[in-house]
């Protein structure tokens, strides 16, 4: 170990190591296929799970879904601090993934089975107990060590905007396969009211989502090592300084209220299978409109580093988000029309393609920023202040889900919805995520973190090439 002055200095990486190879991004990107398979799983069918199969009304999971983010966000803060403070051989994130893998999907599949024998109060207690186990404890350290580990692996933004690409295209691919899937399967195994159903498809995703976040701790290593002698006087110093500077920081604030509100449209995406079958009359429809939502993005990701790099961050996303609020605006003016809401849906992928792809970077652009700064480096509270924003929003999304579908009056025993539950639904379709793009679009003026980026690469590339490698 190489010692600098008062050993201020203890994270290093070598030379070669600046960019990541096409292999590392493989194995990151296989991540969070793991992570989505049940992601997408739970965000897009718990509530259809739990109104139509278990009979649970719509306005008590809306209410737990948001009262158990709001928990789930003070677990976030709190799991930062234990990334920050841990000190293995594999490094600070990447050990977590492999400790909590398999209580992420055992977790899952207590979610998917409701006992059926339980009496209603009992059935609302084992909700909220599995779903925090979920997503208070499995997910919160799985996901928040996932993306802590992008810039401990990553070490540049231009090289972090690369990675999430791969990581993006592999998330959406898994999100569209589980979108058009799961109706096929749930039909075949016995349709959604049957819980034999809903148990072994949780048993078959929990299972894949296992292998591929292992996957993801076998082929990534982090190159930002911790040496053992002075990093308990780093962790002090980082904790009792950290959270003073982050929130003097601009650019924190602008990150998680992005995350919040850009995740209250991923966070009702459950509404798309109600809004395929009782909007516009045809189920089948909702596979069609998942792989429409997810094409446009992966085509337009790709090219999204270029862009970036040419015309800036900033104003790339900028443009994204004006395109998709248009398209949901004029949405709304026919929501009933087939081709009219595939249109949108076309459009709106490709809108928000840059803030898919940009989002998970900019907590390592702040992360580089407070170091160039401050000398210190402490992914794990950052990531979690933005992972926080983004359970946040979804849980919000997820409880505007329940409680529209609650205003609306919905009854799932009607084979055709009345026009104030067809109405909830339109605003959850087009309506919400109108707002939250409008909102995102605003936020974004005040994101000017780019004219610092030359100097902060600088920095960073100095520091991480001239340091002892820590074996």
């Amino acid at each position: 170990m190489k010692k600098n002055g008062n050993m201020k200095c203890n994270e290093s990486a070598p030379r070669n190591h600046m960019k990541t190879s096409k292999m590392e991004k493989l194995f990151y990107g296989l991540g969070d296929v793991g992570n989505n398979i049940i992601l997408m799983f739970v965000s897009s069918f718990l509530t259809l799970y739990y109104t139509d199969s278990v009979g649970i009304s719509a306005a008590f999971i809306g209410t737990m879904m948001l009262t158990t983010r709001i928990l789930d966000g003070a677990s976030d803060i709190l799991m930062g601090i234990v990334i920050d403070k841990t000190k293995t051989r594999w490094g600070k994130a990447r050990p977590w993934i492999l400790f909590m893998t398999i209580p992420f999907a055992i977790s899952a599949i207590l979610v998917f089975h409701v006992p059926t024998d339980m009496n209603g109060s009992a059935k609302m207690l084992y909700i909220y107990l599995t779903y925090i186990l979920l997503t208070v404890v499995c997910n919160t350290a799985v996901n928040l060590a996932y993306l802590a580990l992008l810039p401990r692996f990553s070490l540049t933004s231009n090289d972090r905007s690369s990675a999430t690409v791969v990581r993006s295209l592999f998330a959406m691919f898994a999100s569209l396969c589980i979108a058009m899937l799961t109706p096929i399967f749930l039909g075949r195994l016995g349709g959604v009211n049957n819980q034999q159903a809903w148990s072994t498809l949780s048993i078959i995703y929990a299972s894949l989502s296992g292998v591929f976040l292992l996957l993801t701790f076998i082929g990534v290593k982090e190159k930002v090592l911790v040496t053992s002698e002075s990093s308990n006087k780093e962790y002090k110093e980082s904790l009792t300084t950290t959270l003073k500077i982050l929130l003097s920081n601009k650019y924190f604030y602008i990150t998680v209220l992005l995350f919040i509100t850009f995740y209250v449209t991923n966070g009702n995406s459950g509404i798309g299978i109600y809004y395929a079958r009782d909007v516009l009359g045809n189920s089948e429809i909702y596979g069609f409109q998942a792989l429409l939502s997810v094409l446009p993005m992966l085509i337009g990701m790709p090219f999204m580093p270029l862009l970036f790099k040419k015309f800036g961050k900033r104003n790339i996303i900028m443009t994204g988000l004006a395109i998709s609020a248009l398209a949901c605006f004029v949405g709304l003016l026919n929501p009933r029309s087939i081709p009219l809401y595939l249109s949108v849906i076309i459009i709106r992928g490709l809108g928000t393609a840059a803030l898919s792809t940009a989002i998970f970077t900019l907590a390592g652009d702040i992360v580089d920023y407070n170091e160039w700064k401050t000398g210190i480096r402490a992914e794990g509270i950052v990531t979690s202040a933005n992972s926080f924003g983004m359970k946040l929003g979804i849980g919000l999304g997820g409880a505007l889900l329940g409680w529209m579908l609650a205003w609306g009056h919905y009854n799932p025993s009607l084979a055709i919805q009345t026009s104030q539950t067809i109405k909830s639904m339109v605003i959850l379709a087009l309506g919400i995520p109108l707002i939250a793009y409008i909102i995102c679009f605003v936020m974004l003026f005040f994101w000017d973190l780019e004219k610092y980026q030359t100097e902060v690469i600088r920095f960073i590339a100095h520091k991480y090439n001239t340091e002892k490698v820590v074996k």
